[in-house]
């Protein structure tokens, strides 16, 4: 235990509290359900107004800072050059912060607003037809992976600059909350990031396991069992396990990258089978409608006409990108190295949107011309089937399903073994004491998170509790947002006495601000004695 470096006041009470968490779930699901939906029925009725300013407010912030100097910052010593090439850290980004949900709900979300639209349209018109894509487009948009991107930032600036030696969130508290975030109240943030994180990832495993073994029973002819499901989950902990057991560059790099690739040919043939003239319009349409209404979608909490839409979808999935955002803040922060704080930001806000964008412009489009050419009555059977049976009626239509099948299953396994990669990685570093020379924990400490998210998936499938999870993971994500904020005004803090004006110079001929850190690191470097020049 000593030698992996473990921090026992962290990863404790995390295991307690899961297996405290998973008893009454497992006990009566459907009651556990029940209480945890009224918590977030009161949080998202009672604070909607929160969670609908916040990703507004971010992008302010953000505009802010791309438009101004510190944007210019580079997370890293001046000499410092980017660990990943531009392709592999998009992909790493991307994969990691989407997962296999966005293939699985591209093609469902659109025909769920067809049938349930916005703004009191009727159920199943063309009205309601032309909005089944703009609010895929909006739900998975800028203001989602500004929410993702928001702790990526301190949390790289607090790793890279200041060269903290803990891979926390309290970390990046620490010029606000200066002793105590190694105290109780640094423990209460880890605790409850982590706790929220493995809630959101078990609901993740428990949202696409069925969908592989739909496929894999497709393939090979065989019933959905629960314990094909065991198999999906137990390839899954291969996969993730021994790439997580690889690290960074031998297995989440490549295993993004090559997940990246396989997507990109699977969209590419969908876009050119299916209705090519149809997709190409409907998506220029829609991010037209989307932009056009941008706010409206934004803001609406439905206070007049009292629609639960809003609270249904907007407010929820906010909450819901904020519970996984400190995967995908810390993540990001590991892996950008050597980027400007101008770059992360882009390519999070509007690169991520774009590759979202790609997949409803694909599949979504593809899904509603099926409905709305009365193809296949993927609403129908949607309904009264469920929606891994309607995915499949939608696979089933391609050409070439023999091959395209087995792909997907390829797909779905891949893309979500990225994210439990990541989820892996910062599990295992927020429960270290501190990292090591190589940035990464011990790998045996990684492989014990990557068993523990799949024994999770297991318990949530076997209990049958996914619904209670997939809330209560929310719930723990809520108070994220005073968390966030603090570290947002304790990184603000941290640049303004860092690179004020009157300590800016320049770095060798280019306009980047130094830091008081990154000057004494560049006298050290002269002088031959820093320690990181001595280990490279």
């Amino acid at each position: 235990m000593k030698n992996l470096n473990i921090e026992n006041k962290v990863l404790w009470p995390v295991l307690v509290i899961l297996l405290l968490g998973l008893v009454p779930v497992g006990v009566n699901p459907s009651a556990a359900a029940n209480i945890v939906g009224t918590i977030l029925g009161f949080i998202t009725g009672n604070f909607g107004w929160l969670f609908v300013l916040f990703p507004l407010m971010i992008l302010i912030f953000f505009a802010w800072l791309v438009f101004s100097k510190f944007g210019q910052i580079k997370l890293g010593d001046p000499d410092d050059k980017p660990e990943f090439s531009n392709f592999s850290w998009f992909a790493m980004i991307f994969t990691t912060g989407i997962g296999a949900e966005i293939m699985y709900l591209s093609i469902i979300e659109p025909i769920t607003f067809f049938n349930a639209p916005p703004f009191g349209i009727e159920s199943g018109t063309l009205s309601a037809a032309e909005w089944a894509i703009p609010y895929g487009f909006f739900n998975w948009g800028i203001l989602a992976w500004a929410i993702y991107a928001l702790p990526s930032i301190p949390m790289a600036y607090a790793l890279y600059v200041k060269k903290i030696p803990h891979f926390r969130l309290s970390a990046a508290c620490k010029p606000i909350l200066g002793k105590h975030s190694e105290g109780i109240p640094g423990k209460i943030v880890d605790i409850a990031m982590m706790l929220g994180l493995i809630g959101v990832v078990g609901t993740s495993i428990g949202l696409v396991a069925p969908m592989i073994a739909q496929l894999l029973g497709e393939m090979f002819n065989i019933p959905v069992t629960f314990g094909l499901l065991v198999i999906v989950i137990a390839l899954w902990v291969i996969l993730f396990g021994g790439s997580v057991y690889l690290g960074l560059r031998k297995g989440i790099k490549r295993l993004s990258d090559f997940n990246l690739i396989i997507v990109a040919a699977i969209l590419v043939f969908v876009f050119l089978v299916g209705p090519t003239t149809f997709m190409l319009d409907n998506s220029i349409q829609s991010i037209g409608t989307m932009f056009n209404d941008f706010f409206n979608m934004s803001l609406s909490l439905g206070a007049i006409n009292n629609v639960s839409f809003p609270q249904d979808w907007t407010v929820f999935y906010w909450a819901w990108w904020i519970g996984y955002s400190s995967l995908i803040g810390l993540f990001t922060a590991r892996i950008s190295k050597g980027r400007t704080i101008k770059q992360v930001i882009i390519t999070q806000c509007l690169i991520g949107p774009v590759g979202c964008w790609v997949f409803f412009g694909v599949f979504g489009n593809y899904a509603l011309n099926l409905q709305l050419s009365n193809l296949v009555p993927v609403n129908s059977i949607m309904v009264n089937s469920g929606q891994t049976e309607a995915i499949m009626a939608v696979i089933n239509t391609l050409p070439l399903s023999a091959i395209i099948i087995p792909l997907l299953v390829i797909a779905y396994l891949v893309f979500s073994a990225t994210t439990f990669d990541g989820a892996s990685l910062i599990l295992s570093s927020v429960a270290s004491k501190k990292l090591g020379r190589t940035g990464q924990p011990p790998r045996i400490h990684r492989l014990f998170w990557a068993l523990i998210l799949g024994g999770v998936g297991i318990i949530i499938l076997a209990i049958g509790g996914l619904e209670a999870v997939q809330l209560s993971s929310v719930i723990v994500g809520v108070p994220m947002i005073l968390v966030f904020v603090l570290m947002t005004i304790s990184f603000i803090k941290s640049v303004r006495e860092d690179f004020g004006q009157e300590k800016s110079t320049l770095i060798k001929n280019s306009e980047l601000p130094l830091s008081e850190t990154q000057n004494d690191q560049v006298s050290e470097e002269k002088e031959g004695v820093l320690l990181g020049k001595e280990e490279r």
